[in-house]
Formats: structure tokens, C-alpha cells, sequence
């Protein structure tokens, strides 16, 4: 009998593994970068600007932060945004988002969304850093 119940709870644990991790991966969205510049910043040695399109389908970014600053302008679609320590916010087309160096964040949007993302970083380093 105790090895019955031990396999009952076995099957049941991978099942329910099996969907929340289906779940979790259905959260996550696509995301299709089109990089329009990457330049070194003259007068300010060791940055570079990023200049990229950023189309996404539904989902969430998951937390995560950029290591110098981020502005983004929201051509198209709708996006909600959690920062650790502000509002959670949610702008439309036309709206901006500023991200300051190591500002832990996620974004969500249930429909396809499109944006400009200017990034000034210390040369050399990733753009984006998932949090842990």
C-alpha cells in the first residue's frame, strides 16, 4: 500500500511539473531584434550607443535589468511594466520608458508589440542581464 501511494504521489508530481512548466514556458515571449546601430560615443571614452527594433510577441520579459541606460519609445502595442521600487505602469503607443543602469524590471503584453530601444553602455558589455 505504501508503495502504491509512493508511486501515486511520483505520477502526480511530474504531472503537475509537466504543466506548470508548459506554463511558465508559454509566458515567455519571442522577441526579434533588429539592430540599426552600434557605435562607440566619441567624447565619452569607454561607452557605446545601442539603437535596435524590438518586436515581441505576448508574454513577459521575466526580471531583468540593463547595465547602462535604456530608453524606449513604444511604436506599437501596449506594455505593462513592474520596476522594483515604482508603480507598475502601463503605456501605449507613443508612451517612453526610461530604465536607469541595474533597475530590476519585467514588461508584460498580451498582444504583439514593437520598440525603439536607444542603450548607452560601457563598451563591450550585454545589453540585457536576466535577474536571479
Amino acid at each position: 500500500m505504501k508503495a502504491y501511494i509512493a508511486v501515486l504521489l511520483l505520477v502526480l508530481g511530474c504531472v503537475f511539473g509537466a504543466i506548470v512548466t508548459s506554463e511558465v514556458a508559454a509566458q515567455q515571449r519571442s522577441v526579434e531584434t533588429t539592430r540599426l546601430l552600434k557605435k562607440d560615443l566619441d567624447g565619452c571614452q569607454g561607452k557605446e550607443v545601442t539603437v535596435s527594433i524590438l518586436d515581441a510577441g505576448p508574454g513577459t520579459s521575466s526580471y531583468h535589468y540593463h547595465p547602462g541606460e535604456s530608453f524606449t519609445y513604444i511604436l506599437e502595442g501596449t506594455q505593462t511594466r513592474e520596476a522594483h521600487g515604482q508603480a507598475t505602469t502601463t503605456l501605449a503607443s507613443g508612451g517612453f520608458i526610461y530604465d536607469g543602469p541595474m533597475q530590476i524590471h519585467r514588461t508584460e503584453n498580451t498582444t504583439r508589440i514593437k520598440l525603439l530601444v536607444v542603450r548607452v553602455l560601457d563598451k563591450g558589455k550585454p545589453e540585457t542581464i536576466r535577474a536571479e
